[in-house]
């Protein structure tokens, strides 16, 4: 019994070490700000590691994703989210869209 707690340990260990690595930080701008590379729970305030984010995300059916269009680093994080949960869960359709900031109110209704 005990060997097979270890054997388990061992493989549930292994399952967190399958994220991909976050990317490096593109973009000169907010490099200072205190929360840059924070993930964090805006239901709760409460701060998550990428595991406890993947591990969040994966049951969901749907994960809607926001950027900055511009913003390199965003691309390099949604990207990242992508290979992370593929991981964890079969993959369905990609959708990309833009909106502009006057079609927000909709997304909202």
């Amino acid at each position: 019994m005990r060997t097979l707690l270890v054997f388990v340990a061992i493989v549930l260990s292994g399952c967190q070490a399958s994220l991909p690595p976050l990317p490096a930080w593109q973009s000169p701008e907010g490099r200072e700000h205190a929360d840059l590379g924070q993930i964090v729970d805006l239901r709760t305030g409460q701060r998550l590691s990428p595991q406890q984010l993947i591990e969040h995300l994966a049951p969901a059916p749907r994960v809607l994703v926001g950027e900055e269009h511009d913003n390199p680093d965003h691309h390099a994080l949604q990207l990242w989210l992508l290979q992370a949960l593929e991981a964890q869960r079969a993959q369905g359709s990609l959708l990309l869209e833009m909106l502009t900031p006057e079609q927000q109110g909709q997304v909202d209704a």
